[in-house]
Parts: C-alpha cells; sequence; structure tokens
C-alpha cells in the first residue's frame, strides 16, 4: 500500500495540532472499541511501519535528535561516557539532568551527539531510547497511544503510520461541525 506520506515537519506540526481531538477518539477506539487482540493489532502496526519506514529515510530528517529530551540509564552514560572522553561521572554530571520522576535526560538539545547530515555520532553506542525510538515495533502498541499522539507532531514515520492505521482499521472520523 502505497500511499502518499507527508514528510514536512511544519506541516505534520500543524496536522497533530489540528488532528488532537480526532486522536484521541482513535485512541479511544484502539483501547476500547476495536475488536483485535493485542498480538492481532501488534501485526498490523508493525506492517503498516515496514511500509511507511521503508519510504522514508531518517537520516533527511533527524527531527527527534533536535528537539527530544532523550531518557538514559547508566548503562547509556557508560557507554557515552568515553565518547567525550569522560568517566561516566564527569559525563553525567556535565550532559545528564534529573527530572522529579528521578528519570535521567540528556540535557542538550540538540543531541550532543547529532552529527553532519542527521548521522549519529556514536551511533553504536546510542541510548537504549534512540535504539527504541519511535517504538512503533515493541509489542502491546495500545498501551503507547498516548505516546504516539506525542510523538506524531516529532516524526514523519509516526504521523504516517498513525494516519494509515486510523484507515486500515476503519476508524470512522467524524466531519468538523462548523461554527
Amino acid at each position: 500500500m502505497a500511499e502518499k506520506l507527508i514528510r514536512d515537519i511544519p506541516l505534520i506540526q500543524r496536522y497533530s495540532r489540528h488532528n488532537e481531538a480526532e486522536d484521541f477518539n482513535f485512541r479511544a477506539f484502539l483501547k476500547g472499541d476495536l475488536d483485535l487482540s493485542n498480538k492481532q493489532l501488534d501485526a498490523v502496526v508493525q506492517e503498516t511501519t515496514d511500509e511507511v519506514w521503508k519510504q522514508i529515510d531518517c537520516l533527511t530528517c533527524g527531527h527527534c535528535c533536535r528537539t527530544l529530551q532523550i531518557v538514559v540509564d547508566d548503562k547509556d552514560i557508560q557507554r557515552l561516557a568515553p565518547h567525550k572522553q569522560m568517566t561516566p561521572r564527569q559525563f553525567a554530571q556535565q550532559y545528564v539532568g534529573v527530572d522529579e520522576h528521578q528519570t535521567q535526560y540528556l540535557k542538550s538539545t540538540p543531541c550532543i551527539f547529532l552529527g553532519e547530515g542527521n548521522r549519529c555520532a556514536v551511533y553504536k553506542d546510542r541510548p537504549q531510547a534512540c535504539q527504541d525510538f519511535p517504538y512503533l515495533h515493541a509489542k502491546d502498541f495500545r498501551s503507547r497511544t498516548f505516546m504516539m499522539i506525542d510523538n506524531n507532531a516529532v516524526c514523519p514515520i509516526v504521523f504516517n503510520v498513525w494516519q494509515q492505521l486510523k484507515d486500515r482499521l476503519r476508524f470512522r472520523r467524524r466531519p468538523r461541525r462548523s461554527r
């Protein structure tokens, strides 16, 4: 299914704001009304993701690396510190923040490892969160629908998968009322 994809970030952000109510209705549909098991839904998401991913090269975008706060754990810090010729403790003191939930994250946006051509300078050692992003291949898609709505405005792959899922799963879009 080769559909026309939207790749322009400002346009994606505008559509994401415009579609917010519909997206939350779609989330409710996925959580309560869709007559598919988690395994069946995950298979549809996987197939849709693979089709979209073949048509979008992350290196042409890099928006996630420029705008998201990247979550890191102690293992990530251990792998990343040598890239800055630092001990893990020095690296954490200079580059890592901690939020109110004690979640560690890279303080800098864009990512300190974002290189030329949107390439990751530490790709083999990148944080686990980066390896997993945009979380479309993980099991139990239903449990991540809030994250998908958030990432709609960040990632062209997420945006296009989410929109295609609405069609594939026969979600009834309600026409907007005129005021």
